[in-house]
């Protein structure tokens, strides 16, 4: 089954002055930006490259082989980038506004870049979870924080970009219908996408054409009955693969659609085995029942402990990740990361207790909802 690569083949020959963006483009866009972009575009306000030559920057640094030794997400985006490169589709958009910001300080890890499209309009792409022990924790805030600062860093860039492209000299012959904006992202992208698009002025939100959620987490109880978010609902859409765990995180009110994937259980949570067809991400009939098993368990789970106790159990468990030198949570095994725990003797009494107490709180969650399945 054919995939974003394949869609590059088969639409690449045709621009976005003659087809506009589709949920395969952001879906593209939200992978091309974990690219390592920063040698290239050091200046955020000042930098900016096509996608062509970004490509040729790029490989002139990378062999292949070197490529091919990449982790995959790196890997696969890398490849994306090269193929895009030559299709007439992609090869002169214009990447602007290029971050990555990582600090352990604000346990934060953010990224973005604007792209500036041949047919006038702009795609906000937000990058989602590298393998940063960093980047990974502030996934884990998003169950106690009102706000994480890659969320703050999310809604200022839009801020800064809605700015730029509707001010008169920056835009060159084109009307002001054309400076409209899609914004997406891919995992915690999407979430950050989300977020930003929810907590800007009405003015910032009526240039916004699209929301692309692709299998973001969600938000906690109290952010989705806010003005801003009512005022964007309807612009945003979320796709969750059929065995979706990081998307299912949290609360969504907003109506998402099912993919299909090549790939089986959390595996599914990568972009480049999602199936396409022609202009469109293949939809699924649902979410499988280990899916829906496993959120119904995660949801009862964070409901059982208040915030001071959720902050407490991703505190302990990430100064755990810290203390044994895994700077990529690609490096982990399952298996390690059991030993990690239990060669952790520096845990207080109370620290080892408190972890107990929440694992025995996400057993008895997912027992309880078994229970449940039976009894119906």
């Amino acid at each position: 089954m054919a995939d974003i690569m394949d869609y590059i083949d088969w639409r690449g020959d045709i621009g976005f002055d003659e087809v506009h963006v589709n949920e395969v483009d952001g879906l593209i866009f939200s992978q091309l930006i974990y690219v390592q972009m920063k040698p290239y575009m050091p200046d955020a306000k000042k930098s900016y490259l096509t996608i062509k030559q970004l490509s040729s920057l790029y490989c002139a640094d990378y062999s292949d082989d070197e490529i091919e030794q990449m982790p995959n997400l790196f890997r696969h985006s890398a490849r994306l980038l090269q193929k895009l490169a030559h299709s007439r589709r992609y090869a002169d958009c214009i990447l602007r506004y290029y971050i990555y910001d990582i600090s352990e300080k604000e346990e934060s890890q953010f990224s973005a870049v604007t792209i500036e499209l041949p047919d006038g309009t702009y795609f906000i792409s937000y990058s989602g979870t590298d393998h940063s022990v960093i980047g990974w924790k502030e996934n884990f805030n998003l169950s106690y924080l009102d706000e994480t600062p890659g969320q703050n860093k999310a809604k200022k860039y839009l801020k800064q970009v809605a700015a730029y492209i509707c001010n008169d000299e920056n835009i060159n012959n084109k009307s002001i219908n054309t400076r409209k904006l899609w914004i997406g992202g891919h995992s915690k992208g999407g979430n950050l996408a989300v977020f930003a698009a929810m907590h800007v002025d009405k003015e910032v939100q009526d240039v916004i054409i699209k929301v692309f959620n692709f299998d973001g987490p969600g938000f906690n109880h109290k952010m989705i009955y806010t003005a801003g978010y009512k005022r964007i609902f309807d612009r945003i859409e979320t796709f969750l693969p059929q065995s979706s765990i990081v998307g299912l995180l949290l609360e969504h009110v907003d109506d998402y659609e099912v993919v299909r994937s090549r790939n089986s259980g959390p595996l599914q949570h990568d972009a480049f085995s999602w199936e396409i067809m022609g202009g469109s991400i293949i939809k699924a009939d649902g979410l499988d029942k280990n899916s829906v098993r496993l959120d119904k368990t995660l949801r009862n789970w964070i409901g059982s402990m208040d915030e001071a106790q959720r902050k407490q159990f991703v505190n302990v468990l990430f100064s755990i990740a810290s203390d044994s030198n895994f700077e990529n949570l690609d490096q982990m095994s399952f298996k390690q990361l059991i030993e990690m725990i239990k060669a952790a003797d520096e845990l207080s009494k109370a620290d080892w207790s408190m972890l107990k107490d929440t694992v025995r709180l996400l057993i008895s969650a997912g027992v309880g909802v078994v229970r449940d399945e039976k009894e119906k």
